[in-house]
């Protein structure tokens, strides 16, 4: 099996052992619950430094500070390499890069920012944030990461993002950034740094999240509400109370390393006991 298959076969079962967890889980106690919550310290505080096109979405500040999460998280495989002009904290120069001025390295061909309207997009600049943060990846970290996203035309998951597909993302410690759309045009871009929820049902759940157009340093947080159109909460957003729905989400994390697989193996095996189980109980 092609390594990429065999990559996307092992992610998918993760997330179907994380759910299988959560409904056995909830046979026995209906209101444990969980929270998925990633380290808060170690994200970026780059403050908004750009001006964001009409009908764009200010990501490229959000992205930057979660790659500083990134290489905190798992500095054996990033360490500074996404954010290169990083000090301390903050990296203007990358943010600037990333969104407007466009970058190369080494032999690779010069690469548009994400709000260059010469780099190709969708109405609504998902596929060229998700393209943006590809180029990024393969030019400073190239062979070291594996992405996942949920929008309408999203190759990987043509939908929304739900409870379900978030929370494992969070578990796993993975760099997700959600785009947020509310009332009179606004766009918004933030990270996400956790998932909870008050039962095993999903139905009490809230978000933890960084806005960049805010104050860096609070973890914000806010309930979420299932709607038809997507994932909705009320909270702090670009210096007022607003009330969003999430149209995407991108996530990037490291290809695993062997122990990774072995963690990999060890939950196929659990999903299988839980399945075994699961009949015995039945029959």
């Amino acid at each position: 099996m092609h390594f990429k298959t065999w990559l996307h076969v092992a992610r998918l079962s993760v997330k179907i052992l994380a759910l299988a967890l959560f409904a056995s889980a909830g046979q026995v106690a209906q209101a444990a619950g969980f929270d998925f919550s990633e380290d808060f310290s170690k994200f970026g505080r780059q403050p908004n430094n750009l001006l964001c096109l009409p009908g764009a979405a200010c990501g490229a500040v959000a992205s930057i500070n979660s790659f500083i999460y990134l290489g905190s998280m798992f500095p054996t495989i990033y360490d500074n390499k996404l954010t290169p002009n990083k000090t301390n904290a903050t990296d203007p120069i990358d943010a600037t890069n990333f969104g407007i001025t466009g970058w190369t390295v080494g032999n690779n061909p010069m690469r548009l920012g994400f709000y260059n309207l010469d780099r190709p997009h969708n109405a609504d600049f998902t596929d060229s944030f998700l393209n943006t943060k590809k180029d990024w990846f393969n030019d400073y970290a190239p062979g070291t990461t594996v992405f996942n996203s949920w929008f309408a035309g999203s190759a990987d998951n043509n939908r929304t993002p739900t409870i379900a597909d978030l929370a494992p993302e969070m578990q796993r410690g993975e760099d997700v950034e959600l785009f947020v759309r509310g009332d009179a045009d606004y766009y918004h871009v933030i990270s996400l740094t956790g998932i909870f929820c008050s039962d095993d049902a999903m139905t009490r759940c809230g978000l933890r999240y960084q806005d960049n157009d805010g104050d860096l340093t609070q973890n914000l947080m806010a309930d979420l509400t299932v709607t038809p159109g997507g994932l909705r909460f009320t909270g702090a957003l670009s210096g007022a109370d607003r009330t969003v729905t999430i149209t995407a989400a991108f996530s990037e994390s490291p290809i695993p390393e062997t122990e990774t697989y072995a963690l990999m193996l060890a939950g196929l095996g659990l999903l299988g006991w839980v399945s075994r189980r699961r009949k015995q109980k039945s029959g």
